[in-house]
């Protein structure tokens, strides 16, 4: 059945504007960035008035804000512009001849740049105020990241095939610790909430978990237990710092009891389930129809989720086509390979760590909702196009989710709906982003981008 019960708000949206990289908000939530071509342009979020507009050497590339909503900075191939919200006036540039940028990254303090060459042959830690410079030398790509209280920085190096981990103070910049790791090749890492140890895990064909205590000393191990045809696909420590989620290329979806080092949940993506115990919400293929629309630039969310209330639902698993290219005669039939594509690609918690949403690459289409407390699903929403990016929101329980097309759906426990953007501010929608108080909603396209306020 079709549910016709209507949400207690509505969301409002700004008017389109042009864009070349993705948006991002300030760290404060109260103003936006974006770059069209070589122009940088900052936005108050409320009333949309433009506030700055720098023009860069060249066509920007990436923009990044400090996390004190002080500074921006744009690249511009091998250059780095910096730019002041406070003072209009000051300015500055880092040119960086040696290898090229690949990114940036501010520093929890706002008054540093770190700078990832090309190739990971080294990062640049530039002090803005003093146009000073460090290095560090073979990082690991960009498994380099601050602790959440900024105290620490911790990067993974690769040194004569062998992974290394330094932990330095952002206070001084100099080295507190410098450990090796049993990995084959590490794939990543995360900081503890409590920002005293580190998790971390090996390439896709290894199984074991690593938690490291900043000094170095290994607080213990875990290896998922087989049969497992590929080990970790994704990590995730849940806000609240209890639990670590992993995602596995076998559909499973086990949490580690930080506080035990017990598993605390083996949950399995089933390949049905029950409409009569668990939300499941299906997209209907005629849901957007443009009746959505309350007034201009206005759109009140309806059910257009058909509730499926069966006691068996396939969940589709499906099989991915893989073609390969010629080799020869270009006219020849291409050959078909039929590969199984395993695991969850994706695990993001809520903000009070009650709840998971997960996507799993062989049902891409879908996103199940899971709840910690009996380790059970809570909600299936299956979309027409699949998911290109979901997002719970700072303060609540609430899940946007985009499938790249002018809507976006939205998941509360009590119900599912689409919100359909008007046609003034109609975007395509491949990033859809929360501000930090959780009263804007980013939408972003490659070339466009729109804001949406909540009522």
């Amino acid at each position: 059945a079709v549910v016709s019960t209507q949400s207690t708000w509505r969301m409002n949206f700004s008017k389109r504007f042009k864009n070349s990289v993705t948006p991002v908000f300030s760290e404060c939530g109260k103003m936006v960035a974006n770059a069209n071509g070589s122009k940088v342009l900052v936005r108050d979020v409320n009333t949309l008035q433009l506030l700055q507009m720098w023009v860069c050497y060249d066509t920007v590339r990436d923009i990044v804000w400090s996390p004190d909503s002080n500074y921006l900075a744009s690249v511009s191939g091998n250059k780095i512009q910096l730019w002041s919200m406070s003072d209009s006036a000051w300015r500055s540039c880092i040119s960086e001849t040696d290898g090229g940028v690949d990114s940036v990254t501010w520093s929890p303090d706002s008054r540093h740049l770190l700078v990832l060459h090309q190739f990971s042959v080294f990062i640049t830690i530039w002090a803005v105020e003093f146009a000073t410079q460090m290095f560090i030398k073979n990082p690991k790509g960009s498994l380099y990241r601050f602790s959440g209280d900024g105290k620490y920085l911790a990067v993974i190096e690769r040194t004569e095939c062998n992974d290394y981990v330094a932990v330095l103070s952002t206070r001084t910049w100099k080295l507190t610790s410098h450990f090796k790791l049993p990995t084959i090749d590490a794939a990543g890492f995360e900081w503890s909430p409590c920002n005293l140890e580190l998790c971390i895990w090996d390439h896709m064909f290894e199984h074991t978990l690593y938690i490291y205590s900043i000094d170095g000393s290994c607080l213990f191990t875990h290896e998922v237990k087989k049969p497992i045809s590929m080990g970790l696909q994704c990590v995730a420590w849940s806000p609240c710092g209890q639990y670590i989620a992993l995602g596995t290329h076998t559909h499973f979806l086990y949490l580690i009891n930080r506080t035990n080092r017990k598993v605390a949940g083996e949950m399995l993506i089933p390949e049905s389930v029950s409409g009569k115990t668990v939300q499941y919400y299906r997209e209907e293929h005629n849901a957007v129809s443009g009746n959505t629309i309350v007034e201009r630039l206005q759109s009140q969310p309806e059910h257009k989720f058909q509730v499926v209330t069966d006691d068996h639902i396939d969940m589709k698993f499906t099989d991915i086509v893989v073609k390969k290219k010629p080799k020869t005669k270009p006219n020849e039939n291409v050959k078909e390979k039929r590969v199984k594509r395993y695991g969850i690609t994706g695990i993001k918690w809520s903000h009070d760590s009650t709840h998971l949403a997960v996507l799993d690459a062989s049902i891409p289409n879908t996103i199940s909702i899971w709840n910690i407390a009996d380790k059970s699903i809570t909600a299936v929403l299956e979309f027409v196009h699949n998911p290109r990016t979901f997002a719970w929101h700072p303060h609540l329980l609430r899940l946007i989710v985009a499938s790249g097309d002018n809507n976006v759906s939205m998941w509360e426990y009590d119900g599912c709906w689409i919100i359909e953007l008007p046609a003034e501010c109609s975007v395509n929608v491949n990033h859809a982003n929360w501000s930090s108080d959780g009263n804007a909603l980013l939408l972003s396209a490659k070339d466009n981008f729109c804001i949406g306020f909540l009522e």
